[in-house]
């Protein structure tokens, strides 16, 4: 099993750790000339390179985006960087396919998880030894990220960032919340006691005070929800209990901390992200079927990106790129979902739930920064990967379309209503 998650075991240690970006002896080496290859070999050795080449119906929207991120070009003047966006989402899209391929069970995907949780838990223990620092100075060299003062008030005096994509800290507590998911299916019944244990004295508190040292708010209401989704997930929930949970976050908005939940603070960090939220909206309304083109959110603003996934995805390529994107996510999930219902293995289940809540916390991370990354569709990679064991897996029809379409159109309507209000 370890041979066979080896390419991803490294491909996630040069993302996560990224030793090439600030270990000498490696310095600027170009990892991916040497695990992708390695990947296919891996593959090719176990007769699986056939599954790479397959195409799902997760593929086509895929696809179908790289596509349309084409058009959005055409159609637009394209930005300078045009052939590094197009060749990073090719890539990913090779990542994609290769994850696919190669998580082929369920102990695939609970070895994967593993992956996630020893190689985020790694950085974890850095963010708290970075924190911790009198010199104020991480592993990779690394100064504290900037600290508003309102976060001050709660304590938060310095914020941890990382190296390569994780340099911001709302990015970098995205690592762990992401792990977080991996780690709480240990508290499960289904496991042995010592699992338990391990999980609730080490791994849970090591992933949530890493989340602390981000100070990123964003963060903080990504792990409510998680924990939130979590409890749900553990007991049944009446319709009544879901509107108690519900009007309690609603207070908690009214009541909470400012910095977690007020749209002012001193450095405008909030109040710029919404005035980005509403430059995206102006970008579909001037465009709405291929937007102003992929990666020209940030020149048309000439200021800051949207800093929330999908507006940018909106802005950029239309309601028809958010229709793919939202597409290819709803069919990740619906994988997940379709497994878990004929699934009768409780640890299964519990992984199952695991993944889903990794998702849907990075969703939820996503509405405060943008979030288009390898990670995002490595995380959609497995949800895609859960259809190669199911028995029945579902087969999509014209009822899918008009879901994501109106997931699609209540998204922009919602995001609409907000900026009206605002």
């Amino acid at each position: 099993m370890f041979f066979r998650l080896l390419p991803f075991w490294l491909w996630l240690v040069a993302l996560f750790i990224a030793p090439q970006l600030w270990v000498k002896s490696i310095l600027n080496w170009s990892v991916d000339l040497f695990i992708y290859p390695f990947w296919l070999l891996v593959l090719a050795m176990r007769r699986q390179l056939g599954t790479f080449f397959s195409i799902t119906v997760q593929d086509k929207f895929f696809l179908l985006m790289i596509v349309w991120m084409i058009l959005s070009w055409i159609t637009n003047d394209p930005p300078a960087a045009t052939p590094t966006i197009l060749l990073n989402y090719v890539k990913w899209y090779v990542l994609f396919r290769l994850v696919i391929a190669t998580v082929d069970t369920p102990q695939a995907l609970r070895h994967a998880g593993i992956a996630i949780i020893v190689v985020a838990g790694i950085v974890a223990i850095q963010a708290i030894d970075h924190i911790n620092s009198p010199q104020g100075i991480g592993w990779a060299g690394q100064s504290f990220a900037w600290v508003d003062p309102s976060a001050q008030e709660l304590g938060i005096d310095a914020r941890t960032r990382w190296v390569g994509i994780f340099d911001g800290p709302g990015v970098f507590c995205v690592m762990f919340t992401v792990a977080l998911p991996f780690a709480l299916q240990y508290l499960a019944g289904a496991y042995p006691f010592w699992k338990r244990l391990l999980a609730l004295v080490l791994l849970a508190p090591l992933f949530l005070y890493a989340i602390y040292t981000t100070g990123s708010r964003g963060g903080f209401l990504t792990t409510l929800a998680i924990g939130g989704g979590w409890v749900v997930s553990r007991y049944k929930i009446s319709f009544n209990k879901l509107l108690f949970m519900g009007i309690g976050g609603a207070v908690f908005m009214v009541l909470g901390p400012a910095y977690l939940t007020s749209t002012t603070d001193s450095s405008r960090s909030a109040q710029n992200r919404v005035n980005m939220w509403i430059e995206g909206l102006e970008m579909v309304q001037y465009n709405p079927i291929f937007g102003i083109g992929k990666g020209n959110f940030g020149p048309y603003t000439g200021r800051l990106i949207a800093h929330n996934s999908g507006i940018e995805i909106m802005g950029e390529m239309g309601m028809v790129g958010l229709f793919i994107w939202v597409g290819l996510i709803y069919f990740g999930l619906r994988s997940v979902v379709t497994r878990f219902l004929e699934s009768t293995d409780a640890r299964e289940r519990e992984l199952l739930i695991a993944l889903g809540l990794a998702i849907l916390g990075y969703l939820v991370s996503s509405l405060f920064v943008t979030l288009e990354y390898e990670t995002w569709y490595v995380l959609l990679a497995l949800a895609g990967a859960v259809t190669r064991w199911t028995k029945t897996p579902h087969v999509p029809d014209r009822r899918d379309l008009f879901v994501i379409g109106a997931i699609s159109v209540g998204y922009f309507a919602l995001i609409k209503a907000f900026a009206m209000i605002y």
